[in-house]
């Protein structure tokens, strides 16, 4: 009995002793990123959380030209002449973006807001205007991406009683708070958020203006969401052709000023 009592407690012993090693010893320690300080590949981290803009009106494509005009507007001299080029879908060079629907509206409104803006804006280039080109290129990612849920403030009930609180008080920067707007919505205060799942399709926006030299004098780069049942005013519609003994070819129809040279020769002639 003494002997059965000593190897018990003996076992008790080994077990409590494994387990503080196991406790005192992490695998995983590396410092405070908590992976092995040595790894095969660069360990794959998130960006810092930032807010990003959806396109869901062409309301916001006003908005959007309006920030792309006073992007400009701070490297441009005010009054200053300019020509803003309409981008063919094709030269005999390289293929150029197509004129979407995205594409036709925000160049009018760009032009309004440059003319609303004090400049000097040329339908023809001109030897004395800057040139300005815009770039708008729609990119599309993987569906189901994450998505933000908003699910209250942490509230302590009691000693390891934890509750979701799902109001909140807002207040102005005098610490006064602000008056509930009428309706029975208590997440109001939530409308910055824009609902549905993450869209998968993004804008990639961009205007410069280059001197004669082709010089970059400013340039203006944006990255808004765009709603994925939308996507068709963003994205180029596919060229198709027909079977070969039909030969028959669907095309996008140029637009702009396509009438001048496309390219130059390795001597410089305009071919």
């Amino acid at each position: 009995m003494q002997r059965f009592a000593t190897n018990a407690a003996l076992a008790v012993a080994v077990v409590l002793g494994a387990g503080g090693c196991a406790y005192t010893h992490n695998l995983h320690s590396g410092g405070a990123a908590k992976y092995p300080d040595r790894n095969e590949v660069p360990v794959a981290t998130n960006f810092e959380t930032s807010p990003q803009l959806k396109l869901q009106a062409a309301e916001h494509w006003r908005r959007v030209a309006n920030d792309a005009a006073d992007g400009l507007a701070k490297s441009l001299p005010p009054r200053s002449a300019l020509h803003v080029a309409r981008a063919c879908d094709t030269t005999g060079c390289a293929p150029r973006p197509c004129e979407t629907t995205f594409n036709r509206v925000f160049h009018s409104e760009f032009l309004t807001a440059l003319v609303e803006r004090g400049y000097q804006v040329s339908s023809v280039p001109s030897p004395n205007a800057t040139l300005v080109e815009i770039d708008s290129q729609a990119v599309g990612f993987t569906a189901n991406r994450p998505q933000y849920r908003y699910a209250g403030e942490p509230v302590e009930l009691g000693q390891g009683v934890w509750a979701l609180r799902d109001t909140v008080t807002l207040v102005d920067g005098a610490g006064v708070a602000t008056v509930h707007t009428g309706g029975m919505d208590s997440n109001w205060f939530r409308t910055e958020f824009a609902g549905g799942a993450t869209p998968r399709n993004e804008l990639v926006l961009t205007v410069s203006a280059l001197s004669q030299t082709r010089t970059y004098l400013a340039r203006n780069t944006r990255v808004y969401y765009t709603s994925d049942a939308d996507a068709a005013h963003y994205f180029c519609p596919a060229a198709t052709v027909e079977r070969p003994q039909r030969m028959r070819v669907s095309t996008i129809p140029v637009t702009g000023d396509c009438t001048g040279p496309r390219c130059l020769e390795a001597d410089g002639r305009q071919r």
